[in-house]
């Protein structure tokens, strides 16, 4: 049988795991916030690229004499 003083060393132990774990989490939480910004302004660009393709190969068109 465990004594009183062995069940608070344990859950001493256990609350300095839980708190490990609560403190990794936050971690990972705010690289996924910063993954999904990073993810946010990549997409804008690759919009804002497209964009500027399909003006470019307009003026390539007309610049050839081929645009319709």
């Amino acid at each position: 049988m465990r004594t009183r003083e062995d069940l608070l060393v344990e859950a001493g132990i256990t609350m300095t795991k839980l708190k490990k774990v609560q403190k990794e989490n936050d971690m990972l939480r705010g690289q996924v916030d910063m993954l999904q910004r990073e993810s946010e302004y990549w997409e804008h660009q690759a919009k804002t690229l497209e964009v500027r393709k399909t003006k470019l190969e307009g003026q390539l068109a007309l610049w050839k004499g081929t645009a319709p």
